[in-house]
C-alpha cells in the first residue's frame, strides 16, 4: 500500500508540475499562441473554403472548415479582450500593433462570408459587436504607443476596419435584403454553339440576374422579364446544344455560390477593388515602419521577428486576394459593363492599343486561379434503393461514405438534360399559347409523359396525391419492372441507367434532404415502406441474429424496425447504395422484386402493408401487363419511365423553397436546383406576376 502511494504522489505531483508549466507559457505566450492560432484558422479558410461549391469537401474537410470558421471569431475575440495597456507599455509596445490582424482575421479570407446560408443574417447584436470590436482595438492601439513619436499603425489599422466593412456589407445582402434589388435590363445576347467557355460565362454574368431575382422568389415582374432584348437572349440560349446549355446554368449556379457565401458581390466594386489594392501597400508601408521604429532595439526580438513574420504573411495573402480578384470572371465582366464609366481607362488603354494587353494580362490571372474550372458542377448525385437497402443490412460496415455518390455519366446527363429541353420546350409554346390567362401552365409530375403515350388513364392513379407518395411509388414500381421485365434488361443501358440514377436519387432527397422537396418536411412514408419491405425479405432469409435461441421469439417486425431504425443513427450517410452493385445484391434484388409480385398475385396480406408500398407493386403489376399487350410488344415501356421520372425532377426543382436550393449551393448544388433554374430561364413562372407599378 505504501508502495501505491508513494507511485500515486509521483503521479500527481507530474501532473501538477506539467500543469504549472503550462500555466506559465500561457501566461507568457498566451498572446503569440493566439496570433498564431487566428492565422492558422484564416490559411486554413482561405485554402478550402472553395472547395464546398465544387462538391470536394468530404466529410472530414467540412468539419475542419466548420471548426475554422467558428474557431476564427472566437480566438480573435478572446485576443482583443486579453489586451491591456500594461501588457503592451514599454518594452512590449509592439504587441499593441497586433491587435488590427486580429480585427483582420475576424473579416475573414474572401473565400467565405457564411458557413450556413443563415450565418448572412445581420442582427443588430452583430453590428454592436463590431463596433466595439474596431473602438476596443483602436483604443488599444493609441493608448499603448507614446506620442506622435511611437509606430504609427494606423495604415495597417484602417485595412482590417475596411475588411470587416466588407464582411459586415456582405451579411447584409440576404435573400430577404436582396429580394427588392433590381438591376437595369441587359444588352442583347446572342449564344452561338461556337461559344467557348470564356464567352459563355459573360453571358451568364449577363443573365445571372434571372438566378438572383428567381431564387429570392420575387413577385414582382421586372422589366427585364418582359424586355424584348431579353426574350431574344433566352431563345437563342435554348438553341444551344445540352451541354452549352448546362455549362451555362452551372455558371450561373456558381455565381450565386459566390454571392450568397463569399465576399464577391462587395469586392467586385469601386469600394472593393479600392480596398484590394490599398490592401498589399498598407501592409508593406507598416512593415517599413516596424523597421524603422526599431532601428536603437526598441522592441523586443521576439515581438519584431513576430511581426515580421506576420506581415510578410499577410502581404503574400493580401496579393494573392488581389490576384485572385484580378482573375476572376467578375473583374472581366465589371470591365465590360463599366465600360462607359470608365472613359479614363479607354484613353489610356484602348487609344494605345493596350486593351489586348490588359485581356491577356486578366486572362492570365484566370489560368492561375483556374476561374473557369471551378465554375462546373460537381456532377455528384446522392443515391438510395430501397430494395437494397433491404437486402444489405451490413452494407455500411466499414466503407467510406463517399463511395455512395455518383458522378452523373456523360451519356445519362445528355440523356437527361436533351429530355428536358424537350419539356421545358413544350411547355413554354403552351405558355405563349395561354398568354392570355392570368397564369401560365406549370409542370406536371408526370402527367404529361403518360399523356403523350396515351397511358395517362392507365396509370394516372400512380401519380395522385403528394409528390412523396409518387416517389414511393414508382421507386418500388421501377425497381420491380426493371428487375422483372426481360424486355426491360434488353433495352438500351443508357436509359436503363438513367432511370435507375434518378429514381435512386428522388429516394436519397426524400429520405437525407426532404426539405429539398414539396410538401411537408417528413421521413414517416420511407420509413414505414422501408420495415415493411424488411419484414418481408425477412420471411425468407431471416437476420443473422435470428440463429441464436433467444431471437426465435421475437417478431420479424421488431428485427427489422431495429435495422431500419439504423439508418437514422448518426452513421445515416453510410447507408447510400454502393453504384457498384455485386452479382449476389443484383440476385437477391431480383429475388426480392418476385417475392413482392409474387406477393401481390396471391393477395396475402395486401391490406396490412403500407399504402404507397402496395401501391408501388400494383404499378409493377400493370406495367408487366401492359408490356404484353399488343401495342407493347413492339414498344417499350423503359422511355415512358424515364419520362415520367424527368418531370417528377423539374416537378420537385420548382415546387422547392428557394431557401433550400440557396441553402444546397454550399454542398455542390443539386441536379434538382440546375433543372429548376432552366426552367426560369426558358421564362415558365413569369406569366401571372404582378406588373411593376400595379
Amino acid at each position: 500500500m505504501a508502495g501505491d502511494q508513494w507511485v500515486m504522489d509521483i503521479i500527481w505531483n507530474s501532473m501538477g508540475l506539467g500543469f504549472n508549466a503550462l500555466v506559465d507559457v500561457w501566461n507568457n505566450w498566451s498572446m503569440e499562441i493566439l496570433l498564431g492560432t487566428s492565422f492558422v484558422f484564416q490559411l486554413v479558410l482561405a485554402l478550402t473554403a472553395g472547395f464546398r461549391w465544387r462538391g470536394a469537401a468530404s466529410g472530414a474537410v467540412r468539419k475542419v472548415i466548420w471548426f475554422c470558421y467558428v474557431g476564427a471569431d472566437y480566438v480573435a475575440t478572446t485576443a482583443l479582450g486579453k489586451f491591456s495597456v500594461s501588457e503592451t507599455a514599454g518594452k512590449r509596445q509592439l504587441v499593441a500593433f497586433w491587435a488590427p490582424f486580429f480585427l483582420l482575421h475576424l473579416g475573414g479570407p474572401d473565400s467565405i462570408t457564411a458557413l450556413e446560408l443563415e450565418d448572412n443574417q445581420l442582427s443588430a447584436r452583430y453590428v454592436l459587436e463590431f463596433i466595439l470590436r474596431v473602438v476596443g482595438a483602436a483604443y488599444i492601439v493609441i493608448k499603448s504607443i507614446s506620442g506622435w513619436h511611437g509606430l504609427d499603425s494606423g495604415g495597417l489599422a484602417d485595412v482590417p476596419r475596411r475588411r470587416r466593412q466588407e464582411r459586415r456589407r456582405r451579411r447584409r445582402s440576404t435573400l430577404e435584403g436582396d429580394r427588392d434589388s433590381r438591376r437595369p435590363p441587359p444588352p442583347k445576347l446572342t449564344f452561338d454553339k461556337n461559344d467557348d467557355d470564356a464567352s459563355l460565362v459573360m453571358k451568364a454574368h449577363a443573365l445571372f440576374h434571372i438566378c438572383k431575382n428567381s431564387i429570392v422568389d420575387s413577385a414582382v415582374d421586372t422589366e427585364s422579364d418582359t424586355d424584348p432584348a431579353v426574350a431574344h437572349t433566352k431563345e437563342t440560349l435554348f438553341s444551344l446544344d445540352w451541354k452549352q446549355l448546362c455549362r451555362v446554368m452551372e455558371m450561373e449556379l456558381s455565381l450565386m455560390y459566390d454571392f450568397l457565401y463569399t465576399k464577391a458581390y462587395v469586392i467586385h466594386t469601386w469600394r472593393g477593388y479600392c480596398i484590394r489594392f490599398i490592401s498589399p501597400v498598407a501592409t508593406t508601408v507598416s512593415l517599413v515602419l516596424v523597421e524603422l521604429s526599431n532601428k536603437s532595439g526598441r522592441h523586443q526580438r521576439s515581438d519584431v521577428i513576430i511581426t515580421r513574420v506576420l506581415l510578410v504573411a499577410t502581404f503574400v495573402l493580401e496579393t494573392a486576394s488581389l490576384v485572385r480578384a484580378l482573375g476572376s470572371t467578375w473583374t472581366n465582366f465589371f470591365l465590360q459593363k463599366n465600360k462607359a464609366q470608365l472613359d479614363w481607362i479607354c484613353h489610356e488603354i484602348i487609344c494605345k492599343r493596350r486593351w489586348h494587353q490588359l485581356h491577356r494580362l486578366l486572362a492570365f490571372f484566370g489560368r492561375l486561379v483556374k476561374t473557369q474550372d471551378h465554375r462546373r458542377w460537381s456532377g455528384k448525385m446522392g443515391q438510395l434503393n430501397m430494395m437494397q437497402l433491404t437486402i444489405s443490412e451490413r452494407l455500411w460496415s466499414g466503407q467510406d461514405p463517399s463511395k455512395y455518390y455518383i458522378v452523373m455519366d456523360q451519356g445519362v446527363k445528355e440523356l437527361v438534360f436533351n429530355l428536358v429541353k424537350v419539356y421545358l420546350g413544350q411547355l413554354r409554346k403552351k405558355m405563349k399559347e395561354e398568354a392570355s390567362t392570368k397564369s401560365g401552365p406549370r409542370p406536371d409530375r408526370g402527367q404529361q409523359a403518360l399523356e403523350n403515350y396515351k397511358l395517362k388513364d392507365d396509370l394516372r392513379w400512380s401519380l395522385s396525391h403528394e409528390l412523396q407518395n409518387a416517389i414511393i411509388r414508382w421507386h418500388i414500381g421501377t425497381d420491380i419492372y426493371l428487375s422483372i421485365s426481360d424486355k426491360a434488361k434488353a433495352e438500351e443501358s443508357t436509359k436503363v441507367e438513367a432511370i435507375k440514377a434518378m429514381s435512386n436519387y428522388m429516394i436519397y432527397l426524400l429520405a437525407m434532404h426532404p426539405e429539398m422537396l414539396p410538401g411537408l418536411v417528413t421521413r414517416k412514408l420511407f420509413e414505414l415502406s422501408c420495415v415493411d419491405l424488411a419484414q418481408i425479405w425477412s420471411k425468407r432469409h431471416p437476420p443473422p441474429a435470428a440463429a441464436n435461441d433467444d431471437v426465435e421469439s421475437s417478431s420479424p417486425s421488431s428485427s427489422s424496425l431495429s435495422s431500419c431504425l439504423k439508418f437514422f443513427m448518426p452513421r445515416i450517410h453510410w447507408w447510400r447504395t454502393s453504384p457498384k452493385c455485386t452479382h449476389r445484391i443484383i440476385r437477391e434484388r431480383e429475388e426480392l422484386a418476385k417475392m413482392l409480385i409474387d406477393g401481390w398475385e396471391e393477395g396475402s396480406n395486401n391490406s396490412n402493408r403500407p399504402y404507397d408500398l402496395s401501391r408501388g407493386i400494383e404499378l409493377a403489376k400493370d406495367l408487366l401487363v401492359l408490356e404484353t399487350k399488343e401495342r407493347w410488344r413492339t414498344e417499350s415501356i423503359v422511355p415512358v419511365i424515364l419520362e415520367v421520372w424527368v418531370e417528377m425532377l423539374i416537378y420537385s426543382g420548382y415546387r422547392c423553397s428557394k431557401e433550400s436550393h440557396a441553402r444546397r449551393l454550399s454542398y455542390g448544388g443539386e441536379l434538382t436546383t440546375i433543372l429548376w433554374l432552366m426552367a426560369e430561364h426558358i421564362g415558365l413562372f413569369i406569366a401571372g406576376k404582378p406588373k411593376r407599378g400595379k
